[in-house]
C-alpha cells in the first residue's frame, strides 16, 4: 500500500532502524507504567485506610458535639463498616445516609481482625467501636490486608480518638500515646 511522505506517494515501508526505535521506546514506557500499575492497586489499601481514618474522626467529633453514643460498626465476613448511633430506646439505628452511608470495602482488601477491649480479638463476624459523648472511645486494632498480603494496623487512641497507622500486622504496639 502506498505512502503518503508530505504530498508524496511511495512504496516504501518502515525501516528496521525504524521499527526499532518505536519498539525500544514502547519497552520504556512499559517499564515505567507496570510498577505504577502496581502502585495502583497497592493504594486501595491506602485509600481505604484514610477513609476509615476520617469516618473515626468524624464519628469522635460527632459524639461529642450531639452527646450521644456513635458505633462504627464492622462485618468481617461481608467486608464491610458503618455507623450506627444510640437512640433514645437504648437500641443502635443507623445513622442518616445523608450524614454517612455503608462502605463496602473493595474487592482486593479485607478487614483481617478486629480487637477490641470489650470483645476482644474478632477474626469473623462482627464486631464494633463505641464513641462516646465526652470524647472517650474503645481503644480498638483494626488489621487490614489486600490481595498483595500488604497488611496495615490500625489503632484507634482511648482518649484521644486518634488513629495511628502501622505498616504490618501489628499484634500490640506500645502504649506511647495511649
Amino acid at each position: 500500500m502506498p505512502i503518503s511522505k508530505a504530498g508524496i506517494w511511495t512504496n516504501r515501508g518502515f525501516t528496521f532502524l525504524e521499527l526499532a526505535v518505536v519498539l525500544l521506546i514502547l519497552g520504556l514506557v512499559a517499564a515505567f507504567a507496570i510498577p505504577t500499575l502496581r502502585g495502583f492497586w497497592s493504594s486501595d489499601l491506602n485509600l481505604t485506610t484514610r477513609h476509615l481514618v476520617r469516618t473515626v474522626y468524624f464519628l469522635a467529633d460527632r459524639a461529642a458535639a450531639t452527646k450521644r453514643i456513635y458505633r462504627l460498626n464492622y462485618d468481617l465476613n461481608q467486608h464491610e463498616y458503618w455507623a450506627t448511633v444510640r437512640s433514645g430506646e437504648g437500641d443502635f439505628v443507623p445513622v442518616d445516609s445523608t450524614v454517612m452511608k455503608q462502605v463496602v470495602l473493595p474487592d482486593r482488601i479485607r478487614f483481617t481482625d478486629v480487637v477490641t477491649l470489650h470483645q476482644g480479638k474478632v477474626s469473623e463476624g462482627q464486631a464494633y467501636t463505641d464513641f462516646y459523648p465526652v470524647g472517650r472511645v474503645d481503644k480498638t486494632t483494626l488489621h487490614l490486608i489486600d490481595k498483595d498480603e500488604r497488611n496495615l494496623t490500625l489503632i484507634i487512641n482511648p482518649v484521644t480518638g486518634r488513629v495511628k497507622v502501622y505498616e504490618g500486622y501489628q499484634e500490640e504496639v506500645s502504649n506511647e500515646g495511649l
